[in-house]
């Protein structure tokens, strides 16, 4: 692994293209050992984790679901320890840790392990860790350690390895031809390359409205339910980084009462993708509604055409045919659009704001 002096969030958000590319490479390995005593019969997977690691996963979740014909259900570590049932119909177990030492995260897995015959993946940045101790087999996401506080790079790679596992699994239980198989591969591959384009495209974004963003005291971004994981992050990485009133609603989240809290200096951002033509249908109609009420309306589309609403606020990407597969590029504009307008701000990234938080959470324990 490239070794960066004084690395920044930004330097991570770089190398996405380089690390996903090397994923893509490792595939047929790294996939062939990650699921070596998965059972062919699989139908039920547990994804554990935590923070944005689980809004990975929930971005990966649609893409694995569809591809591999599998129930996929993501739970938060801590949730699932204290509080969760444990299915005994459960057969495979995927744990994600960076530093593979989150104990909630091993503990979580655990309780799992009690109570299925499950086979139990560990995915993690950290080949020799305690997660990959108590999982069966691992699977290396090839970013080593990000030394900064907010992970960028690590995120996209869970999203990519989660949908290769998913993408290996249907190919070696027959449900799909190898031909279809590579061409899921090829279709990554355009998708990895045009990475460092996205975040130039995002580059001049942020320099054409500046201003605009610099002076927002509130965040919303609003896109379809299978980007619901995007939108998550977008939601921790601008409350983290940016440090003003956040949130990241899907489509039916949004019109169910996100709605209500609309106001003129709120900033909007709407993820345009092709998929269901009524769910964009509905997209636009909540677009050009809300655009009456506030001029600060963007959008990012990755539609080959030009926007419904021309108002020259439009972030055009890569068109990408498969919706499933958007969230790969949809999370890097707003992970560049983090680090300037923070950067902006004067805000201090490597100094957290709370610094002693997490020190006073275990001192109440």
């Amino acid at each position: 692994m490239m070794m960066m002096n004084n690395p920044t969030m930004l330097s991570y958000i770089r190398r996405e293209q380089t690390v996903l590319g090397n994923l893509l490479t490792a595939y047929p390995d790294a996939t062939a050992n990650a699921l070596a005593t998965v059972p062919t019969t699989t139908k039920h997977w547990l994804i554990l984790t935590t923070a944005s690691s689980l809004n990975a996963a929930k971005s990966a979740q649609p893409y694995m679901q569809k591809m591999a014909d599998t129930q996929v259900d993501i739970v938060d570590a801590a949730t699932f320890l204290h509080y969760g049932h444990v299915n005994p119909a459960i057969d495979t177990i995927i744990g994600i840790s960076l530093s593979g030492e989150n104990q909630t995260t091993i503990a979580a897995i655990k309780k799992a392990q009690a109570g299925t015959t499950a086979t139990t993946i560990a995915m993690t940045a950290q080949k020799e860790s305690e997660i990959v101790s108590v999982a069966d087999t691992s699977f290396n996401l090839l970013t080593g350690k990000e030394t900064i506080p907010y992970i960028t790079l690590s995120y996209n790679a869970i999203v990519l390895s989660l949908m290769f596992l998913s993408l290996r699994s249907a190919a070696d239980r027959g449900l799909l031809t190898e031909l279809a198989a590579n061409q899921e591969l090829d279709d990554f591959g355009l998708i990895i390359e045009h990475m460092n384009e996205t975040i130039q495209r995002a580059n001049d974004y942020y320099r054409k409205f500046t201003i605009d963003f610099g002076l927002a005291t509130e965040f919303t971004s609003i896109g379809a339910s299978n980007l619901a994981g995007t939108l998550a992050e977008m939601q921790t990485k601008f409350t983290e980084i940016v440090r003003v009133p956040t949130h990241g609603y899907t489509l039916p989240e949004f019109t169910r009462g996100g709605y209500l809290g609309a106001h003129e200096t709120q900033r909007q951002f709407y993820l345009e993708l092709t998929t269901n033509p009524t769910v964009m249908a509905d997209l636009q109609a909540v677009k050009a509604y809300e655009s009456r009420l506030t001029p600060h309306i963007y959008t990012i589309s990755f539609i080959d055409e030009q926007p419904a609403i021309n108002d020259g606020q439009t972030l055009q990407l890569y068109p990408i045919e498969d919706d499933l597969k958007v969230p790969l590029l949809a999370i890097i504009p707003f992970q560049v659009l983090c680090w300037y307008i923070a950067k902006a701000k004067g805000i201090n990234l490597s100094h957290p704001i709370f610094d002693n938080f997490q020190a006073s959470l275990k001192a109440e324990e």
